[in-house]
């Protein structure tokens, strides 16, 4: 009797391990570090900026030269350390291509149509490129280079 008992209990103990093992724990769970959602690019040669959030895709172009500011919703596509933005409408073209690892990036934009739409403009291209991501002040002047 006393072996049928102790066949009995340990047969329980192991049942019990092994539903307790399969309950999720619902303790402490990892969090995921901060990722910085606005990124920019902004031209080596002050001649603009172009800032976009990377979960909404809203971005703003500023051309200093001509003083115009483009508004709108990219898409926004991460592969890796690449970030890229695209917007495409009937008033502009832009792309930016961004490498979070090596903290560059370069954006390419046609403009057809003045950003309010009030006036034509004559169609016009740009560039910017970015040496390094983390010292853009988002305005219009020549940034200097590192030392």
């Amino acid at each position: 009797m006393r072996k049928l008992n102790f066949v009995l209990a340990l047969l329980a103990l192991l049942i019990g391990v092994s539903v307790q093992a399969q309950k999720k724990n619902k303790g402490i769970q990892p969090v995921n570090p901060p990722i910085k959602s606005l990124l920019s690019v902004q031209d080596q040669d002050g001649e603009g900026f172009i800032s976009f959030d990377l979960v909404t895709g809203e971005f703003t172009c500023q051309m200093c030269e001509n003083k115009f500011t483009y508004k709108g919703v990219g898409q926004v596509k991460v592969d890796g350390f690449n970030v890229n933005l695209t917007a495409i409408s009937e008033g502009y073209q832009i792309f930016v291509t961004l490498d979070v690892w090596t903290r560059e990036g370069k954006a390419v934009m046609e403009m057809f149509k003045a950003p309010d739409d009030k006036f034509d403009i004559v169609p016009f291209k740009g560039t910017f490129t970015d040496l390094n991501i983390d010292n853009n002040s988002l305005s219009c002047y020549k940034l200097q280079p590192a030392q």
